[in-house]
């Protein structure tokens, strides 16, 4: 799975988890719609301050962002905080797989 497919679906997942259309996050964020479509599905690359406006429009960090995304590619669980991220079990195989 490529970076930008796997931040689409983040992407995806978290606006749908806290129950914001695309247009909601495109105000939140400043980000256009037909933009916000294609990084969704993973057409387009999201540059630096599109991925900062996403992850503000979504009540993240953009490092958070970042690292779900990392997650999801190396087909792990997601955990759901910040706090869980870091106490989380997949860490440490994720850290035995290097």
């Amino acid at each position: 799975m490529e970076f930008r497919q796997a931040l689409g679906e983040v992407i995806r997942t978290e606006r749908l988890a806290k129950k914001f259309t695309m247009r909601d996050l495109c105000e939140r964020s400043y980000v256009s719609l037909g933009h916000l479509s294609d990084v969704e599905r993973g057409v387009k690359e999201a540059s630096s301050g599109v991925l900062d406006g996403l992850a503000n429009g979504l009540d993240l960090e953009t490092y958070e962002l970042i690292l779900k995304t990392g997650y999801l590619m190396r087909y792990l669980d997601v955990p759901d905080t910040p706090k869980d991220l870091f106490a989380h079990d997949s860490i440490h195989k994720a850290n035995a797989r290097i």
